[in-house]
């Protein structure tokens, strides 16, 4: 159990990486082809529209996310926990931070994992 939670975490590490960097190649592998993300404004992609949404906006500003609790099912992964990102708003270039609760669902696959569902439900810090 001890390896597949130091998997996850170098997982969600590589994740926030992408984010930043806008790795579309690395997200593209990380995201699976069934992907729903919602955002913390209640907008819904799926892999193509997310994937597309981070190039438009260059990536993540920043990304601190407290230590997830991870929960394991069988070949799924629940990671759970507060996050604060930090991003550029698509109409202005602006910077602007969201905070919330983030959950991701991801589901093992050969070599490693992908992410089902990502989520971040707003609360205020």
């Amino acid at each position: 159990m001890t390896e597949l939670i130091h998997q996850l975490l170098a997982f969600e590490q590589q994740r926030q990486r992408a984010l930043i960097e806008a790795d579309l190649t690395a997200l593209e592998n990380m995201l699976a082809a069934d992907l729903i993300h919602i955002h913390s404004t209640g907008m819904v992609h799926n892999k193509a529209q997310f994937l597309a949404h981070v190039k438009r906006m260059g990536g993540f500003v920043a990304i601190q996310r407290d230590p997830p609790e991870i929960r394991i099912e069988g070949d799924i992964a629940i990671l759970t926990g507060n996050t604060r990102n930090r991003v550029r708003r698509l109409e202005t270039g602006e910077e602007a931070e969201r905070y919330g609760f983030s959950t991701l669902v991801l589901r093992r696959i050969a070599g490693g994992w992908q992410i089902l569902l990502s989520q971040l439900t707003p609360h205020q810090v």
